[in-house]
């Protein structure tokens, strides 16, 4: 209860137009400072606006950015106190009174963005998670995560469940699944394509599902030969192992596209632009600590080959991506922990051993 616990209230910043409910306190696990574990304690969650919707969390998926944003890798979008999450799952409690998008009783999943302005011409064009006055679920202190036992949330961005997907699954599909998929929507990949997957976990082992799903010569890249069973499991047609300078030279030239799932200084973008067939891409999907590079400039001109970041996907993205899920029973391989056990969950997204995604269950 309460009680048994030092109470201490936290007000956060949320974007909203009116504020027609009083404010409430609930359950979250927050965050103090980097190095700190996540504690139990109440928070105070802004007064509902008129289009916004408020969700009962009943899972939440653990990303490999809530873990360094919380350690504070993330400079200043990382401001404490924090109650982090973005890959939720609930239930529709309450609704504003000009929401139409959804109605109470709801099963939604909640992802990277909690809101945006609806009016620029960024928004008009159905690309919103580009839009400048795009707000955050948690970062840079713009409101509450799923790591507490309630959303409130702009209704558009409270994104209905399609009845076949699971929701005890479905929470690591609102920001590994969509970034991993918008790719293949923003760059036209087709089923034409070979498409290369850097790093087969937590987001990698998506993207092989979906690339297999939309019919392309799906390609696991990997560090070492450890996980090709699993990868071929997930769909992968082919296998290489980069340490390998036997497989590497084989795979030369045959890729249309690259996604990089995974992060940090152990990759060789020199590597993978060899792997690229000429006006080839290389996407950088997953978020690390450090810059990437050097590039050979060389290469790049005379092959035109392209580097490009690729963003979690805007709303639009996020419900094509949930209905193709469905239609391919596509999901992600979970480890599920009591949000009790949430600190031992962090440190398995710490030390890599999360297989594929930790999943909190309220």
């Amino acid at each position: 209860s309460s009680k048994a616990t030092v109470s201490v209230l936290y007000c956060f910043r949320a974007h909203i137009h009116s504020l027609p409910n009083l404010n409430m306190s609930v359950k979250a696990y927050v965050v103090e400072g980097p190095g700190k574990e996540a504690v139990l304690k109440e928070i105070e969650l802004v007064a509902l606006g008129d289009n916004d919707v408020e969700v009962q969390v009943e899972y939440c998926g653990i990303c490999a950015s809530d873990v360094d944003v919380i350690d504070g890798k993330w400079g200043p979008m990382t401001v404490y106190p924090l109650v982090a999450g973005h890959e939720g799952v609930g239930t529709v409690k309450v609704v504003g009174k000009n929401v139409t998008a959804v109605s109470v009783g709801d099963k939604v999943g909640l992802g990277v963005y909690r809101s945006a302005c609806q009016f620029c011409d960024i928004c008009s064009s159905g690309k919103d998670n580009m839009c400048p006055d795009r707000r955050f679920m948690f970062l840079r202190d713009e409101g509450t995560g799923p790591f507490g036992s309630s959303v409130r949330i702009n209704e558009k961005y409270a994104v209905p469940l399609p009845e076949n997907i699971d929701p005890a699954t479905a929470g690591p599909l609102m920001c590994g699944g969509v970034s991993v998929f918008a790719p293949f929507l923003e760059n036209n990949i087709s089923p034409t394509h070979t498409v290369g997957i850097v790093g087969i976990g937590g987001l990698g082992h998506l993207a092989v599902q979906f690339s297999r799903a939309m019919g392309c010569c799906t390609v696991a890249i990997s560090r070492s030969a450890d996980k090709k069973e699993e990868a071929t499991k997930f769909g992968a047609h082919k296998y290489v192992d980069t340490s390998s300078s036997e497989e590497v030279q084989a795979a030369a030239g045959t890729c249309d596209f690259i996604l990089v799932t995974a992060g940090g200084s152990s990759i060789d973008y020199s590597q993978l632009l060899s792997m690229l067939a000429p006006n080839g891409t290389i996407l950088l999907v997953g978020i690390t600590g450090t810059d990437v590079g050097p590039f050979p400039l060389l290469d790049l001109i005379l092959s035109q080959k392209g580097i490009r970041g690729s963003a979690a996907g805007s709303t639009i993205s996020v419900k094509k991506m949930l209905k193709f899920a469905a239609l391919h029973d596509i999901k992600p391989q979970c480890e599920f922990f009591p949000i009790s056990e949430i600190n031992a969950a962090f440190n398995k997204v710490r030390d890599g051993t999360a297989r594929y995604r930790c999943v909190l269950k309220w």
